[in-house]
């Protein structure tokens, strides 16, 4: 069960709402509604309010997570013993309270590799625990517009889950030889 936590904690990579502010808000803010696009600024900031979430959690920040929200990633599934391709977080609730009991580690965005329309998908590097290795991963916000902002409605995130394991303290073997946090694999640094 040690591996639960740093897991469930990947899991949240996501949780985001963009408010309404700045010169222009008013206007900007009063010509969207369901089925309107985010502006770029809006996904830049979208992806930064994610890494907050991730690296700096507090319970107030559950205000930026849809009321709809749920949470997709077979990576943290087979961490967790959930089936591949069923929900990590099913709604809001388990989130917010995966989010409370997880130690916060630091990401690093990469880059934005998309956005269309409700979705940014950008990638990101994470290095914590007892091996302190770069973990890589991918994440896809889809973001709803409610309460007159935009929210997380959807996290897909997909990661380098034995290079996530290895920072849980734990070990794997692959082709004969067993790799743990004390002897990762040289080249991974």
């Amino acid at each position: 069960m040690r591996f639960t936590i740093p897991c469930l904690a990947l899991a949240a990579f996501g949780a985001v709402a963009v408010p309404c502010t700045g010169v222009n808000a008013a206007s900007v803010c009063h010509s969207k509604g369901h089925g309107k696009c985010m502006s770029h600024k809006e996904g830049e900031a979208a992806v930064e309010i994610y890494r907050k979430l991730i690296a700096e959690w507090k319970p107030e920040m559950a205000k930026h997570v849809s009321e709809s929200f749920i949470e997709y990633s077979d990576s943290i599934n087979t961490f967790v013993h959930r089936p591949l391709g069923g929900p990590t977080f099913p709604n809001k609730a388990a989130f917010v309270a995966s989010m409370n009991a997880v130690p916060h580690f630091p990401v690093n965005i990469l880059q934005i590799d998309s956005q269309k329309c409700n979705t940014v998908s950008f990638q990101w590097k994470a290095s914590f625990g007892q091996a302190n290795l770069p973990a890589k991963g991918l994440t896809a916000l889809h973001m709803v517009w409610e309460d007159n902002e935009w929210k997380v409605g959807r996290i897909d995130v997909e990661f380098n889950s034995l290079i996530w394991l290895l920072n849980m303290g734990g070990s794997y073997t692959w082709e004969g030889k067993t790799y743990t946090p004390t002897s990762p694999d040289p080249t991974l640094k």
